[in-house]
């Protein structure tokens, strides 16, 4: 059985609660524009997604911090919230190794690399991996959305241990 999956780089630095709701807020007006309803279980996933310990959260990791402290809030709605956040293209959506998928906030592009043995994560900027997909989009003229590439492999520690 895999250990449980764990960052080699270690997310940014957490932000000030007023800069969390201001970002909130600036997500939430997004649902609006969309012609989506903003209710009190869509601001509190909102909020417990940017403020999550690990910035790469399952939706049930998710939908059990949001019960903790909601306990009302269906575990639906946190299904469906993501969905609509990811149509919005706040969120990524990308598969992670044994973990299943895993969500994201979508301001900054980046690819990750996953080891197979531990479940180590580490991401890459998406400029390393920009030459390669733009040679893909050209050879296959094929119209690349936002790719989200997850490499999967062996970590130095793991490789080192043989």
């Amino acid at each position: 059985m895999q250990e449980p999956m764990t960052h080699v780089s270690p997310p940014g630095p957490r932000p000030a609660p007023e800069e969390v709701e201001a970002e909130v807020e600036a997500i939430l007006a997004g649902i609006r524009a969309d012609g989506g309803r903003v209710t009190a279980g869509r601001r509190a996933i909102v909020r417990s997604l940017l403020t999550a310990e690990d910035h790469h959260v399952t939706a049930d990791d998710l939908a059990a911090r949001v019960q903790a402290e909601h306990p009302d809030i269906h575990r639906s709605t946190v299904y469906r919230t993501l969905d609509a956040l990811e149509e919005m293209g706040v969120i990524d959506r990308i598969t992670l190794g044994s973990r299943g998928a895993v969500y994201h906030l979508a301001d900054h592009a980046h690819h990750h690399l996953v080891c197979g043995r531990c479940g180590a994560v580490e991401e890459i900027p998406a400029e390393l991996l920009a030459p390669v997909l733009e040679a893909l989009a050209d050879r296959t003229a094929f119209a690349l959305d936002r790719p989200r590439v997850a490499i999967t492999g062996l970590c130095p520690a793991c490789r080192a241990a043989g």
